[in-house]
């Protein structure tokens, strides 16, 4: 009964100290086959969805306890527990491999290079990795007065930052790639389709993905969010309307088992947490000189906001269509 929609991937960004979700469909929206590029950058997706997150926070935590990341650890720090950066997994090696194996295959990409240091890294992450994990957790720094964890420290904090610099570069490739990509399938569905369930699908996702752009900024503009947010909030409305037409008719089963509905409505939670957003800021402009402050409105805002985003992210990568559903 049900197809799974084409807009399956997506892929991790490093911000705000933690995962951040962007949709990329690998098949064309109007159903294709994968052309043997599009396989390949498959690859690259799911080598980042699957090892991305982990990088960032190991690093991350791991980073944040040390007074100079420089030096190294001292093992006095508040809860040296927490320096472990959390075991690989006895799957790791066998994914690396596989990966590799992929990317063999043609046709060759310049972001083949990419995804070879990314996986260069993680290989040699995978043992130091491990042994850190097992040597911060179960305390084994008190025996050797930190000896190891100083040893240990260079080779994470080296391959931490090649896989991340390596990372960097592509997902400046993905997102040029799934940008171009995503003009021309809206582009294609509105010809096969007209602008309909698919169509509007792909719209709130590529305007989504338009707003979370602005946001993930070191200093990001208030206008520009604003409007961003705007369109976003016009395609959520325009989207509302075929989604309430289609859901009084006979697909009605269909659109909510199929996770359409669904999709719709964390869409409008995303807007709600930039609404929320937006007046934090604005809160902490105004409470600039003031004594009574809002501490931490901002910070949560932002990580609702990303949060929706990602939930986001992955009910679209969950929806499913009858084959009538237009």
């Amino acid at each position: 009964m049900y197809e799974r929609n084409a807009l399956r991937a997506k892929w991790v960004a490093l911000v705000f100290g933690g995962a951040l979700a962007l949709l990329s469909g690998l098949a064309s929206a109007a159903g294709n086959k994968p052309t043997a590029k599009e396989q390949k950058v498959s690859v690259y997706i799911d080598i980042v969805n699957s090892e991305s997150s982990h990088v960032v926070k190991a690093y991350s935590g791991y980073t944040k306890l040390l007074a100079d990341p420089k030096k190294g650890p001292t093992c006095k720090e508040n809860d040296v527990q927490r320096l472990s950066p959390g075991a690989m997994g006895d799957s790791a090696p066998d994914r690396y491999k596989g990966w590799r194996k992929a990317l063999a295959k043609g046709p060759k990409l310049d972001p083949d290079a990419f995804a070879g240091e990314m996986l260069d890294a993680l290989e040699a992450l995978y043992a130091p990795g491990n042994e850190a994990a097992t040597y911060y957790f179960e305390n084994k720094y008190k025996t050797d007065g930190c000896k190891r964890g100083q040893e240990l420290h260079p080779v994470l904090m080296a391959n931490w930052t090649r896989y991340m610099q390596a990372e960097q570069k592509m997902r400046e490739f993905l997102e040029k790639y799934t940008d171009e990509r995503d003009a021309a399938d809206l582009v294609s569905i509105q010809k096969k389709q007209g602008k309909a369930l698919h169509y509007y699908h792909r719209k709130v996702m590529v305007d989504a993905k338009a707003l979370i752009r602005v946001v993930d900024q070191q200093q990001f503009s208030l206008d520009a969010v604003r409007t961003s947010l705007a369109g976003y909030s016009t395609t959520l409305d325009e989207a509302k309307v075929v989604l309430d037409k289609a859901y009084a008719g006979k697909e009605r089963d269909a659109l909510y088992q199929g996770g359409y509905k669904h999709m719709i409505d964390t869409a409008f939670q995303l807007k709600n947490m930039a609404d929320e957003l937006i007046r934090a800021v604005e809160t902490e402009a105004k409470e600039a000189n003031s004594k009574m402050k809002s501490v931490g409105a901002r910070d949560r805002a932002m990580k609702n906001f990303f949060t929706y985003y990602n939930q986001l992210v992955d009910n679209s990568n969950k929806v499913m269509y009858t084959k009538s559903m237009k």
